[in-house]
């Protein structure tokens, strides 16, 4: 049987783009544990990703992987990897879709490229002129960057070129966002604004404005909504088609991180050290996790078995 299943696992890995329709539950949680994300990135991602999310919630092919590597890092067998080369706080990271390098931007002002695999130092972006908040990779693998110096550039994935510098914001730029379906970048600012823009020339499209204080949180929903949080203690969610104001949350702390999970809700994290899960329809509290004692959550990832 095992011999079987790799022989029909070797078939299909040679033909990423083969319609999966057909395969196995077993054989399609085989696929993605052992193709690399860029092999599966040309079409048949696109057809199997939501029937492999639900397997994965329930794989105990998958579970055994991720248990065995988290032993492994307990153990001390695998070591984690160390970036080291800037001079000041990181503020910011971003990893590459297909490219196999991790960005890093500081407040040393540079941008640093490394390699996922080896941890090599490639290449040192230079150009902003005060510290790097927020980063971003584009479908196209182009990287943006937002700055303290109140600017977005954008870099080739492939050179680390300087492309465009997009400007606008009157104020630090703190938090980036791509919508990967729309063409469009969403950045947030100290200047209490929301702008779009087009990621296919530079120019902006749009300012949503509505936010009293500092944009620091931006995510993007999968009901056509864009969700802002912000230390003015709101979370505000707008239409990614035009712009309209639709909904503001209200948060009773300043609203940090934000992620929208698999199944469209919206995680939000704060001072108070809680995390609070919104309905993705009318923004109501779910949920709410509480950390013990307070501390503040800066950061926030939800898996897709649900754990965050």
């Amino acid at each position: 049987m095992a011999s079987a299943l790799d022989a029909d696992l070797d078939v299909c890995v040679a033909n990423a783009n083969a319609d999966f329709s057909s395969v196995p539950d077993e054989l399609v949680e085989a696929i993605f544990i052992k193709l690399p994300c860029a092999e599966l990135w040309r079409g048949a991602l696109e057809r199997v990703c939501k029937r492999w999310a639900r397997l994965m919630q329930e794989s105990t092919l998958a579970k055994r992987k991720r248990d065995a590597r988290w032993a492994a890092y307990e153990d001390g067998v695998i070591k984690p990897r160390v970036f080291s080369g800037h001079t000041k706080t990181i503020w910011a990271l971003a990893i590459g879709l297909n490219n196999g390098k991790v960005y890093s931007g500081s407040a040393d002002k540079t941008i640093r490229v490394w390699s996922c695999e080896g941890g090599a130092l490639l290449q040192t972006l230079h150009g902003h002129t005060a510290e790097v908040n927020a980063l971003a990779v584009g479908p196209d693998e182009k990287l943006y960057s937002g700055s303290m110096d109140h600017t977005i550039r954008v870099w080739s994935g492939d050179d680390g070129t300087h492309l465009q510098t997009l400007l606008g914001h009157t104020q630090g730029v703190r938090v980036l966002a791509v919508g990967v379906n729309d063409g469009r970048l969403y950045s947030g600012s100290m200047d209490c604004t929301v702008r779009v823009w087009s990621r296919r020339d530079g120019t902006l499209v749009q300012t949503l404005v509505g936010h009293g204080y500092t944009v620091v949180a931006l995510a993007i929903g999968l009901n056509g909504k864009l969700y802002s949080g912000s230390w003015d203690y709101t979370i505000r969610v707008w239409s990614s088609v035009d712009g309209t104001h639709l909904q503001t949350i209200e948060h009773s702390i300043g609203a940090f991180p934000l992620v929208v999970g698999s199944s469209g809700k919206l995680f939000s994290g704060g001072e108070d050290g809680c995390v609070r899960v919104c309905s993705p329809d009318d923004g109501a509290l779910v949920q709410k996790f509480e950390n013990r004692p307070c501390s503040t959550v800066f950061v926030l990832a939800v898996g897709s078995n649900g754990r965050v």
